[in-house]
């Protein structure tokens, strides 16, 4: 699905009041959406077109999605959006037909269909490409990469160790009662 992140918008300069633009989705380099967007006090309006699956008729969208404000722990203020669907805070949108919050459009995460026993790998091998390498078990793990504090190396080296266990009692554990 195609996503708005507050974070996004916060980062390229986007969320100061009365700015707009247009937000372009694409994969395999051909453009698969695009919305406008304007960036008022009290919220973001989005204006896009939708289609619903196998009609030919498009559908003109213009939506204000609100701002709810939060307080941080040292006296900041961090923005959210107001799901349009169930009025709760999120950072990120969705959108199908319509932008909504994960919950609204019932996504899960990837993790949530991995087998239990991949789930240990999958967090080494994100550990091995956050420091430049492959993300194969097979190969050593990755040098220190230049400017990374040894403490932040240290906590990496630390949790890839400990997915690599997880991950072999759990492929011992059931293969010892003949699962595998």
């Amino acid at each position: 699905m195609q996503s708005i992140d507050l974070a996004y918008l916060k980062r390229h300069g986007f969320l100061t009041t009365l700015s707009s633009g247009t937000l372009r989705w694409s994969r395999h380099g051909e453009e698969t959406g695009s919305i406008r967007f304007t960036v008022t006090s009290a919220g973001v309006r989005l204006s896009y077109r939708t289609r619903p699956y196998g009609e030919d008729d498009w559908t003109d969208v213009d939506e204000l999605v609100p701002f709810a404000w939060s307080g941080t722990n040292f006296g900041g203020q961090r923005r959210w959006f107001v799901c349009l669907s169930c009025r709760r805070p999120c950072r990120v949108l969705y959108g199908g037909s319509r932008f909504r919050c994960r919950r609204c459009q019932r996504l899960t995460y990837g993790s949530q269909y991995e087998p239990r026993w991949q789930r240990g790998l999958t967090r080494a091998q994100k550990v091995r490409m956050k420091l430049g390498g492959s993300g194969s078990m097979d190969d050593v793990f990755p040098l220190k990469p230049k400017g990374m504090h040894w403490r932040t190396y240290r906590r990496l080296e630390q949790r890839d160790e400990l997915a690599e266990q997880s991950f072999a009692w759990l492929v011992s554990n059931w293969s010892n009662r003949g699962l595998l």
